[in-house]
């Protein structure tokens, strides 16, 4: 344990002195900044504007950080050559993985939880009072991270180049936010192949849409402890499963 705790840490300040890193996280405050400007200005409510728009661009912007800094994990990996001294010392390949994923989600944690805090202060000073709703919503989009994450972690560990990682991920994002759209051709007068492929893809397809509170949250619903628990167990369990497939690959591959 103690291994796989010292390379998260060390996993951690290499992604925080990634100067990537640096540049989508200004880039995404500046976008925020410019989605609370347009907020304000729309007809209705518009703090309530301000959290909706805010809120989405946390949850993507984290994703984008998540999805660049994961696929590039063994790339950078391999052609620093430093995974050779890594992998030499008494390390299992599965602690390298685990190591490297709980890096990340502790990067991530700490990106979405300063950028959600910040969010909050500024609001206090327009409502008067820090609304813990936005970061119950900020913590629904670090689970959902958590799974992006892994699929990263996956892909880095099953393909050559952090470009094909990238994009087998983004997709996997995409379509984990889609699947509601399965339910379409679920219906009785579909296609018997049709709905079947659309029941095995409801299946292995991450329910990222679950986790997108932040509308429900800004229009004063109450998340029951039970359902963001729900949510925390599922996240848990499908990074899990990836991960134990991931390191199963890179327990495989060759470096040289």
């Amino acid at each position: 344990m103690k291994k796989i705790v010292a390379l998260a840490l060390n996993t951690t300040r290499e992604a925080i002195r990634n100067r990537v890193l640096y540049s989508i996280l200004a880039f995404s405050l500046v976008m925020i900044g410019i989605s609370a400007i347009f907020g304000s200005a729309s007809i209705g409510d518009p703090i309530r504007y301000i959290k909706d728009f805010s809120l989405a661009g946390i949850s993507l912007f984290g994703v984008i950080i998540a999805i660049v800094l994961g696929v590039n994990l063994l790339h950078q990996e391999l052609s620093k050559k430093t995974i050779l001294n890594t992998l030499s010392k008494p390390l299992a390949r599965w602690q390298f993985i685990v190591g490297k994923f709980l890096g990340l989600l502790l990067t991530l944690s700490l990106v979405i939880t300063g950028m959600a805090v910040g969010l909050g202060q500024f609001l206090s000073l327009l409502e008067g009072h820090f609304d813990w709703g936005i970061m119950i919503a900020a913590a629904a989009s670090l689970l959902e991270i958590m799974i992006v994450i892994a699929f990263a972690v996956f892909f880095s560990s099953l393909v050559v180049t952090p470009t094909l990682a990238g994009m087998f991920t983004v997709g996997c994002f995409i379509a984990g936010r889609s699947t509601q759209y399965l339910n379409y051709f679920l219906a009785d007068e579909t296609n018997p192949a049709l709905k079947f492929s659309a029941r095995a893809l409801n299946l292995m397809l991450p329910r990222l849409d679950h986790f997108l509170l932040g509308d429900r949250l800004v229009y004063g619903e109450v998340i029951p402890l039970s359902e963001f628990l729900l949510l925390a167990a599922y996240a848990l369990a499908y990074s899990s499963c990836l991960l134990v497939v991931a390191a199963l690959l890179f327990s495989r591959r060759e470096f040289k």
